[in-house]
């Protein structure tokens, strides 16, 4: 296989994953519509339960709960995870660091130091090297300057 097939292979499987990832979300969002709909009709129907091939589908009331907005808690003077401590919460709280926080973070530091890293964060964070392929929106003067133009 050539290079060039192999890239637009590589293009290819690109814009499917772009493609895969629209179509769940249009997916989930069709989903939901419809368990909104089936809810309201079996409501409406007074059918608490309904079989259907080898499932039985049923109405449950649920209550979700989520953290309420920032605003909301800065504006009552209220520190969410110092009330969950409070409240014997505390097992609830996940310390976490996003990978490509960390990533950016690390890769600065290691500039700034002849590309190591100090050796306090060396023996926590590892690193390895890998070869990756670029991917960029070619311009009229990134295409001259790739042919040598």
């Amino acid at each position: 296989m050539k290079l060039t097939e192999m890239l637009g292979r590589y293009e290819e499987l690109l814009d499917k994953k772009d493609q895969l990832a629209k179509d769940t979300k249009d997916n989930n969002a069709a989903i939901d519509k419809l368990k909104a709909e089936i809810a309201e009709m079996m409501i409406d129907e007074d059918i608490p339960s309904q079989g259907y091939g080898d499932y039985i589908y049923s109405l449950q009331d649920k209550v979700k709960y989520s953290k309420r907005g920032e605003a909301y808690l800065q504006e009552r003077g209220l520190d969410f995870f110092e009330v969950l401590r409070e409240q014997g919460l505390g097992e609830l709280i996940k310390e976490t660091v996003n990978a490509g926080s960390l990533q950016s973070a690390m890769k600065e530091i290691a500039e700034e130091n002849d590309g190591e890293l100090p050796p306090e964060l060396d023996e926590v964070v590892s690193s390895y090297e890998m070869t990756d392929i670029a991917r960029r929106k070619s311009t009229n003067k990134a295409l001259k300057r790739a042919k040598g133009e």
